[in-house]
């Protein structure tokens, strides 16, 4: 047993190495879900340099909303559908056939872009319909893995590898990303720049493939008997009523569970303030290119790329914060924390619209959202059976894409072209802070009945 004052971090990787030893499918679970998320930053980052830092592209406010909604909207939409795919077929099939799928959109991208061709309408057309297509089976891959967990982990140590793989999940998306900024800042957002950097975005993606094949025969659950042998007519038509009934099964999981909707809410309310934020940021850094004041490093792509990096550096604090936090605090006062740490951040660099400035506020950003993230995975994994647990991962991602968006289109009429607005930069400031506010109501109204799966603190007394 070890003491209240031993390293969390290094607690964590004991836990972690403890679990690796225990469960051989932890370590393909990981391996294909850390490369399909390695592929999926490269593949947006190359696609963000295409659109919106290109020299033939002009960036707007209106640009940036419609990117976003076209790239991240529609799987709100298969969400669903996808949730029933999760909880009736095997798990490993389902991300297996999506990975193998994804991989082909990633390849007919990089011929399209090779050859030139996205510069038209119709070209810019099916750019978006494969990016479509690629992000929104990432989304389900890794849908599909954070729901399997369970199946592959210790109940004990849940929470603590969860963690732990999520924000190494979150880290490497954003590492993959980075260095595609990287790249292009340095050869340019070209066609042939652009074209190249997407080439290890498919070889990550075929070792995602191997890894999750690799697994046996319905490693990953769902656990359901009667479900898995039931006719495959009565699987389309569940999936077609979970499809044409929105995610409605997902809501009514999530209302199970205090602890679960009120995570949720604050994934929600930060993803939105992200996405202002975000808007706001890419005018900044591209008036700062365009002016010149900015140089290479904090202007244009390469400013981007920055404050990519320093989101990730929070979440990676996010990873060894959380597992402590949640071991000696209620879950719900941890997400309260969470959403305030991002408040504050936002409040002190946003108003400045200073690209360095937000940078490093980005940190702690990144860090107050991840750990509010992070409970929320927790709380699905724990206090959802395994039968409903796709469908409430599958609302999260709903909300986690479309919020992002929302978010945009909102303020988007109060948006000048250079982003230079101080007024909007305070706005997220205040759904971060609408966050910790609700979050702090449920924990004294409800107490401890939030808290109602607790397996890795039983496990500790």
């Amino acid at each position: 047993m070890t003491s209240p004052t031993a390293d969390p971090a290094a607690s964590a990787r004991r836990r972690l190495t403890a679990a690796l030893r225990e469960s051989d499918g932890l370590g393909r679970l990981s391996t294909a879900r850390l490369a399909a998320l390695l592929s999926e930053g490269i593949h947006q980052a190359a696609l963000g340099g295409i659109v919106l830092f290109s020299p033939e592209s002009g960036t707007t406010p209106a640009a940036i909303v419609g990117g976003f909604a076209v790239m991240l909207l529609p799987y709100s939409i298969v969400g669903p559908f996808a949730a029933a795919a999760l909880d009736r077929w095997d798990r490993r099939v389902v991300v297996a056939v999506a990975a193998l799928v994804r991989t082909l959109a990633i390849v007919a991208t990089i011929a399209l872009i090779a050859a030139g061709a996205v510069h038209t309408g119709p070209g810019l057309a099916v750019l978006f319909a494969l990016s479509l297509v690629a992000i929104g089976l990432g989304r389900l891959i890794n849908t599909g893995m954070t729901a399997a967990m369970p199946k592959v982990v210790p109940d004990r140590i849940l929470a603590a590898t969860n963690s732990v793989l999520v924000t190494v999940g979150s880290v490497i998306t954003a590492v993959g990303a980075v260095a595609a900024f990287a790249v292009l800042a340095v050869l340019g957002a070209g066609d042939s720049a652009v074209s190249w950097t997407l080439v290890p975005s498919v070889i990550t993606a075929l070792v995602g493939v191997w890894a999750v094949l690799a697994l046996p025969r319905r490693h990953l659950g769902p656990d359901d008997d009667e479900l898995l042998s039931g006719p495959d007519r009565a699987v389309a038509r569940h999936a077609v009523r979970a499809f044409t009934g929105g995610l409605a099964e997902g809501v009514r999981a999530a209302r199970s569970s205090a602890l679960v909707w009120v995570s949720l809410t604050g994934v929600t309310l930060g993803r939105a303030a992200f996405g202002i934020t975000t808007m706001l940021a890419i005018l900044l850094l591209r008036d700062a290119e365009s002016a010149g004041s900015g140089g290479p490093v904090i202007a244009g792509m390469g400013g981007f790329g920055l404050l990519s990096a320093a989101v990730a550096a929070g979440m990676g604090l996010a990873a060894v914060v959380t597992p402590w936090a949640i071991a000696r605090s209620r879950r719900v006062l941890v997400v309260a924390a969470g959403a305030a740490v991002s408040a504050v951040a936002q409040s002190a660099v946003g108003p400045t619209l200073d690209p360095m400035t937000l940078v490093v506020g980005a940190v702690a950003i990144g860090l107050g959202a991840q750990i509010v993230k992070l409970v929320a995975d927790n709380a699905m994994q724990t206090d959802v059976p395994d039968a409903r647990r796709g469908g409430v991962f599958a609302l999260q991602d709903a909300l986690f894409n479309s919020a992002f968006v929302v978010g945009m289109v909102a303020v988007w009429p109060f948006v000048p072209t250079d982003g230079r607005s101080v007024a909007l930069m305070l706005v997220p400031a205040a759904l971060y802070a609408a966050a910790a506010v609700i979050a702090m109501v449920v924990a004294t109204r409800s107490g401890a009945e939030t808290e109602r799966a607790r397996p890795d603190r039983a496990a500790a007394h």
